[in-house]
């Protein structure tokens, strides 16, 4: 069963993001991998997957039960932005008009069911990961889990999440070094988790920039520490929450320098947590390393830590200026 949100009515007409997991044992759904012609457009109707997205009959036969689920239960919107990964399967499900005997859950409970005869009706019988009989009788967990999309705005952030599923996912396997976690790191004479590149811990030049919210875009202040951001080279890394939008605009200007980023990360690093988009490329190029001081949190903290947070660990690296 999934972690559904207590007290929540999971017939209300929202947009629902959904993750179903492979059941262990069952064969990949589908192939990542640097591919020149995947023929994941032809699958998918989108040329976002062509290259790093390889179909297989199993692909195709779950594509096929996902586009037509909506014909039975007329109580969704036909379903038009998913993605079939080897191991998992996102999707975008709008409900609306539920009956009072369906809900969310039990309509991902049929969803599965129908994936289920589609997995089937390819491997045939109970074939596992290798060909070989096993004791596989589902291809999908009952550990589900999904996003309440409640703000339409944000609708198009979920989209492109699933859309750039396969980059992310290649990404992160040609370059696994770089996407590792580490639960101890020494640093300033603490004790940090991290994620990322520890290798960066040793360049010669690590700076740290703190700034403030109410900085202005063009003032003195703002210019002095652009111009120090710039001088951030393949050598050196500024080291920063960068949140503020002078903080951005430094990670950016020493990206743009081929500088390296060390990011101060407030909330830890949970099991299912990865870089944001805006981090990717970076990471996979060996230039990026989150650090932080906590353990991570069953939910996300709330304004006052964060702020207190993100202050302490800026506070700790903005000594090495004295240094």
């Amino acid at each position: 069963m999934t972690n559904t949100l207590a007290g929540f009515d999971y017939r209300s007409p929202y947009f629902y993001m959904v993750t179903l997991k492979a059941e262990p044992g069952a064969r990949p759904f589908s192939e990542i991998g640097n591919f020149a012609s995947s023929g994941g457009a032809d699958v998918f109707g989108t040329e976002n997957f062509a290259g790093y997205l390889k179909p297989n009959g199993i692909t195709r036969a779950f594509v096929e039960a996902i586009t037509h689920f909506g014909d039975k239960w007329y109580c969704i919107e036909p379903i038009t932005c998913f993605i079939v990964m080897p191991d998992h399967i996102h999707l975008i499900l709008k409900i609306e008009n539920v009956p009072d005997r369906l809900s969310l859950p039990k309509l991902v409970w049929q969803l599965r069911r129908a994936l289920d005869r589609a997995y089937f009706s390819v491997v045939g019988g109970d074939s596992g990961a290798n060909g070989a009989r096993s004791a596989v009788r589902h291809c999908l967990s009952g550990d589900w889990h999904h996003w309440i999309v409640l703000k339409r705005t944000h609708l198009a952030a979920f989209k492109r999440y699933i859309r750039e599923n396969p980059y992310r996912a290649y990404i992160r396997r040609a370059h696994r070094e770089y996407f590792a976690r580490k639960s101890t790191v020494p640093f300033l004479g603490r004790e940090w988790r991290a994620y990322g590149n520890l290798s960066l811990l040793e360049l010669p030049v690590i700076a740290p920039f703190k700034g403030h919210r109410s900085t202005a875009e063009g003032s003195d202040e703002w210019n002095a520490i652009m111009a120090k951001a710039a001088q951030i080279g393949p050598g050196g890394a500024g080291i920063s929450t960068f949140m503020s939008p002078l903080e951005k605009a430094v990670r950016e200007k020493i990206g743009e320098a081929g500088g390296n980023w060390i990011v101060l990360h407030p909330e830890g690093f949970a099991e299912r947590w990865h870089p944001g988009r805006e981090y990717e490329r970076f990471c996979a190029e060996g230039r990026v390393l989150f650090l932080s001081l906590y353990d991570p949190l069953p939910h996300k903290p709330d304004k006052a830590q964060m702020y207190r947070r993100c202050h302490e660990m800026i506070d700790l690296v903005a000594a090495m200026d004295g240094d």
